[in-house]
């Protein structure tokens, strides 16, 4: 009977760790936002989506080929976001992926392009994770680097666009 308890017991600190924690909003005496865990007199629950704070996923299949990088015809390609895809987010985050076949050479770099800028140095991994997109269309294209600093390949441009909440009520 005692085990019967203590599982039971168990079960309720385990959902209440699991359970949805809220978040609170309110302004404060300067007319700043304030968010908060604790509610208070006047604060208003936010509700969170948080399924734009997840990476996409990475396909490994190039992982898979064993060949050497003399010689090949490489591809760049944007695998995420999809071409003319519409993204929301509020905070102006935008996670990008790539894809290069076959698999790259070690000295290779990638670099990312954002409306022709880079978005910042050039990097071993196609996974990139922008921050602060203005809303509106914009494009992104991916150039893949040799150890000589010469361009390889390049990917198509992808367009997508950036949806994020008015600031007109």
């Amino acid at each position: 009977m005692a085990r019967l308890w203590l599982l039971i017991a168990l079960c309720l600190i385990c959902s209440d760790a699991y359970a949805d924690k809220k978040v609170y909003r309110w302004k404060d005496q300067n007319g700043n936002w304030v968010y908060s865990d604790t509610p208070r007199k006047g604060a208003k629950e936010v509700k969170i989506n948080t399924n734009f704070l997840t990476m996409p996923a990475t396909d490994t299949s190039v992982l898979t080929t064993s060949q050497s990088a003399s010689g090949q015809a490489y591809k760049a390609a944007i695998i995420a976001p999809n071409h003319k895809q519409t993204l929301r987010d509020n905070t102006g985050s935008v996670y990008v992926s790539g894809q290069i076949t076959p698999r790259f050479a070690k000295d290779f770099t990638v670099q990312l392009y954002l409306d022709g800028k880079p978005t910042g140095p050039k990097q071993h991994t196609v996974t990139f994770a922008l921050r602060n997109v203005p809303r509106g269309e914009h494009s992104l294209q991916l150039m893949v680097f040799n150890g000589k600093n010469e361009v390889v390949t390049k990917s198509d441009e992808t367009i997508f666009y950036l949806h994020k909440a008015s600031v007109n009520n």
